[in-house]
């Protein structure tokens, strides 16, 4: 008995589908697309025994994966009682003009360009 190739090639279709999947499926193709590059730390020149160390470096995002807050707007102090007394935040103090920004917030953008006391700063986390 003769199979038709049309069953032949289905049949090679999902065994490649699940295969696909058995692999790691969708999340495993996203990592094997990465942009990766190797880098070697050299070991401590103080320690004779130190190794050097290969690391390799997968880029998650793509340059501007995460849009900058380029514009922020601040509230008063007198405003910030949605905030908890204990909020982590970040804060700078440049030539008399101070800002404050919340981790919380920052986590979900995680850089801001701003410009405090005349001086463009890049606030990150």
């Amino acid at each position: 008995m003769k199979i038709p190739r049309s069953y032949l090639f289905m049949g090679l279709a999902a065994a490649g589908l699940v295969m696909f999947f058995v692999l790691g499926g969708p999340g495993a193709l996203r990592i094997a697309l990465l942009s990766k590059e190797t880098i070697v730390l050299p070991g401590d020149p103080n320690d004779p025994a130190s190794l050097d160390r290969t690391l390799e470096i997968v880029t998650l995002l793509p340059r501007d994966g995460i849009q900058a807050i380029l514009n922020p707007r601040f509230i008063s102090p007198e405003q910030a009682e949605t905030y908890d007394d204990d909020e982590p935040v970040l804060g700078v103090t440049i030539n008399g003009d101070s800002r404050v920004y919340s981790i919380p917030f920052l986590s979900g953008r995680e850089i801001v360009n701003d410009t405090v006391g005349g001086v463009p700063i890049a606030v990150t986390w």
